[in-house]
């Protein structure tokens, strides 16, 4: 009878073990899901936040010139021919804009400019 009880025993607290490993893992799982799309929404934000500027400075016409900043992070932010792209270790993000420049833009301090001779950012 004592042996009996005891493989009951070590049944049952094996199969708690695997519902538990399970759960974990599960739960594991769904942090680096929830982390990585959380780091994902934040580029898509300083993307747009890039083509709003940009987009601002179009319907406001001449005479613009206004500075916007880059959060800091591990992320390289260009814009080339319409397309504004936020390059990070896990991918890329891109959207679109009106404005037809090539620049590499540098965390910290930007400036837009539109002038008479055309749109520049610096």
């Amino acid at each position: 009878m004592k042996g009996q009880s005891s493989v009951e025993f070590i049944l049952i607290l094996s199969l708690l073990s695997v519902i538990f490993a399970i759960t974990v893992s599960y739960f594991a799982n769904y942090s680096l899901y929830s982390n990585n799309y959380l780091s994902e929404e934040s580029y898509r934000l300083i993307c747009a936040q890039v083509k709003d500027e940009l987009d601002a400075a179009f319907s406001s016409g001449p005479d613009y010139e206004r500075a916007f900043y880059l959060p800091a992070g591990n992320y390289n932010a260009s814009i080339y021919d319409r397309e504004i792209k936020v390059s990070y270790s896990g991918g890329a993000v891109s959207c679109y804009t009106y404005a037809n420049i090539t620049k590499f833009l540098s965390i910290g301090k930007n400036t837009v400019i539109y002038n008479e001779t055309g749109l520049f950012v610096r």
